[in-house]
């Protein structure tokens, strides 16, 4: 059985930046189930910046610390809301030491 670059989301982090976060994580592993592994760090970035475009409509690279995402958006203030800075700043850091992790 092939690996998948998804078993790098199994473990959530403990913390999120905004409520529509969890919800783009587990659309994310859904997503990483069709790339199989190994994988580079680089490759994988480069990966998870489209699915990231796709699946948010959102660009990482923008300046705005946040977007909104109806479709994550399911009650409480900041419902909806991804935090660019969470993903740029920890989840994808995170997610690319994991893939490393398996490479060795």
């Amino acid at each position: 059985m092939l690996k998948t670059v998804s078993v790098i989301f199994n473990e959530r982090p403990k913390s999120w930046g905004l409520r529509g976060d969890p919800y783009l994580w587990d659309e994310l592993e859904n997503y990483f189930q069709e790339v199989t592994y190994p994988c580079t760090g680089e490759a994988f970035a480069q990966r998870f910046k489209y699915a990231f475009e796709e699946l948010t409509g959102g660009n990482l690279d923008d300046l705005d610390k946040q977007i909104y995402c109806e479709k994550y958006s399911h009650g409480g203030m900041s419902s909806g809301y991804v935090s660019l800075e969470f993903w740029v700043e920890v989840a994808i850091p995170m997610l690319i030491e994991r893939l490393e992790e398996l490479a060795n």
